[in-house]
């Protein structure tokens, strides 16, 4: 399996399908509309759905979200794997004589600063959305502003803030760009087409609206999600992809006796047992015992994992899943600044193709799921 593995998922293909997400904006709620047709472009250029074995719904049962489904379509899907399609955005409100006050759709981290971004509207007559300005949030005492480049642009109820940078690679290796979450989604539907030719019964989501307001409770965010599982049964085991806040380099961390993130840019991708401080999934110890084990057992297929410490592992679509069942597995990306908290966001190439690889060879859990399952046990 290692030779197709490596053979398909290259840091070349890993970076045209993360550069085409990354630089198309994806607010919420407008995500599907703006990002699903680059991303059957991708997949349609590299022959994956030329065959039926892998089958693309922009719209998966009336959701407003997209889907990939390998397998036969009328088959309940054992294996899930969610990948959140939208990014963080902005609503307006009324003008105040010098820029627009703007209500994060989002969890707003950019405490002091200046970010770039873009407006954007929805055009009915021509069914397509279109850069209202190009412009800047602003941002003072975590209170965030859009200010246009044209002092005489008016925004409305209905436009769309989103904060954008180019994803481009920089001199230290790392890339810059809006990975949150082009990276999981760009691993996620590179790793698919091989999980479709190897015949695995998979469900691969990436939904809009993951992305919501602050709040005390789950519900404010992963609604694109919830209403995906919905529709199904509940799988044997479902495996959330997405971006996650890596800690710094030892060189510029503070010196302290408190326990530092052990997340690493450049080291791999991530698996971590438990998100939000448990307010999201926990990772059954059973569960986590397999995959702890799969990992031990990847770097002689060259692909790298590390472990989280546990510090703090971000909320995503994992809320909404474990309505359906506990076997869940987070494993995503390390990367910095994913809300552009104080500077763009960054990340590297290479951990990107290495959760690209961990997602394939993760499906081999499905089966000894079942197989515990079926004689009595529970993983």
């Amino acid at each position: 399996m290692q030779p197709g593995v490596d053979a398909y998922i290259t840091p070349d293909r890993i970076a045209r399908y993360l550069t085409a997400i990354a630089d198309t904006p994806a607010p919420s709620t407008a995500a599907t509309a703006m990002r699903a047709p680059v991303l059957q472009d991708l997949l349609r250029s590299d022959g994956a759905l030329k065959d039926g074995q892998l089958v693309l719904d922009s719209n998966f049962r009336n959701t407003a979200s997209t889907v990939l489904i390998a397998g036969d379509q009328s088959l309940p899907k054992p294996l899930w794997y969610f990948a959140h399609m939208d990014t963080i955005s902005y609503l307006t409100r009324p003008f105040d004589g010098r820029r627009f006050p703007l209500v994060p759709f989002c969890y707003h981290l950019t405490i002091n600063g200046t970010r770039q971004a873009q407006a954007y509207r929805y055009d009915l007559l021509n069914e397509r959305y279109f850069v209202v300005d190009d412009g800047w949030i602003e941002s003072e005492l975590g209170n965030a502003f859009f200010r246009p480049k044209d002092q005489s642009t008016r925004l409305r109820p209905g436009d769309r803030v989103v904060p954008v940078t180019p994803c481009l690679p920089q001199e230290d290796g790392y890339w810059t760009g809006h990975f949150d979450n082009a990276g999981g989604v760009s691993a996620l539907a590179v790793a698919a087409p091989l999980l479709a030719e190897a015949g695995v019964n998979a469900l691969f989501a990436f939904p809009d609206e993951e992305e919501g307001p602050t709040g005390s409770g789950n519900q404010v965010m992963g609604r694109g999600g919830s209403r995906i599982i919905d529709q199904l049964p509940p799988p044997d085991l479902a495996i959330i992809a997405d971006m996650q806040q890596a800690g710094m380099t030892l060189n510029t961390e503070e010196m302290t006796s408190e326990p530092q993130n052990s997340v690493r840019i450049g080291e791999g991708a991530v698996l971590s047992e438990f998100s939000s401080l448990a307010r999201g999934a926990v990772t059954p110890p059973s569960l986590y015992a397999l995959a702890r084990h799969l990992i031990d057992l990847l770097p002689g297929l060259g692909t790298k994992v590390q472990e989280s410490n546990n510090i703090y592992t971000s909320r995503s679509d994992d809320i909404s899943v474990m309505l359906k069942t506990p076997n869940i597995l987070l494993l995503g990306f390390p990367g910095i600044n994913r809300h552009f908290d104080l500077a763009s966001p960054q990340a590297a190439l290479s951990d990107i193709v290495d959760l690209s690889k961990a997602l394939v060879y993760a499906a081999m859990l499905q089966p000894v799921i079942r197989c515990l399952n079926d004689r009595g046990g529970h993983v």
